[in-house]
């Protein structure tokens, strides 16, 4: 497991050098986040803040990881309501129940990589490519 918390400081230290992220960064050092190795989402925030984070997000390069956290940590923030809100508009209007709670965090997520890729352009083919990812990933489980 030493693996998987050193990789995670790899990717806080890489959005800690992305200009307008170091709040995020330092959030995220305050925060618990775990590695768990049975988790089948590239992450979770849970209710009491920890965000956890599964193999799926390790697999790929340390721009996707620091993707995962950028995302799980904007839930972090989110009012806990929004959720069922969430749930239930998406039951009563019969759409994809938590698309108005992960949309701003993948909104998030994208803003991210975009500033990366440009204020890190050794990152920027695989920001790219993680945008790509996300929104596609966004497209077919939220539209």
């Amino acid at each position: 497991m030493a693996q998987e918390a050193l990789e995670i400081t790899r990717a806080i230290a890489l959005i800690a050098c992305v200009p307008g992220y170091e709040a995020i960064a330092q959030n995220l050092t305050r925060r618990t986040v775990r590695y768990v190795p049975e988790l089948s989402d590239r992450g979770q925030a849970t209710l009491t803040g920890v965000i956890l984070i599964g193999p799926e997000a390790l697999l790929g390069s340390v721009v996707g990881l620091a993707e995962t956290l950028v995302h799980e940590e904007f839930h972090t923030r989110q009012n806990h309501l929004l959720k069922t809100h969430s749930f239930w508009s998406g039951v009563f209007t019969r759409t994809p129940v938590m698309a108005r709670y992960e949309r701003p965090a993948y909104q998030a997520a994208l803003d991210f990589l975009a500033v990366l890729a440009v204020s890190h352009p050794e990152h920027a083919g695989e920001a790219h490519a993680e945008a790509e990812a996300v929104q596609s990933s966004y497209t077919a489980l939220y539209e």
